[in-house]
């Protein structure tokens, strides 16, 4: 997959629809993260090998650069404070 596509595609969303996006992505990296610690129950086979080239591929770019990555809680703060203040 090319990634460079998936941006394009990604930026072409509403943001409110990115913010989903965004939440099943970090899903998918905690979920593999579990996996690659061998969590009980799941198991590696049952990931496509295009979702783990993705997440290999993100987890490769937040080693690389942790310093310009921002937790799940501080975006879901910070989009929360935004939506409830436009919000009725």
């Amino acid at each position: 997959m090319n990634s460079k596509l998936l941006i394009k595609q990604y930026n072409t969303l509403p943001e409110h629809l990115q913010l989903l996006v965004f939440g099943y992505v970090d899903f998918l990296v905690e979920t593999y993260q579990n996996i690659l610690k061998k969590e009980p129950g799941i198991h590696v086979d049952d990931i496509p090998e295009e979702v783990k080239l993705l997440l290999n591929e993100r987890i490769s770019k937040n080693e690389q650069n942790p310093e310009n990555v921002k937790s799940w809680k501080e975006v879901e703060k910070r989009l929360l404070n935004k939506y409830k203040q436009n919000a009725i």
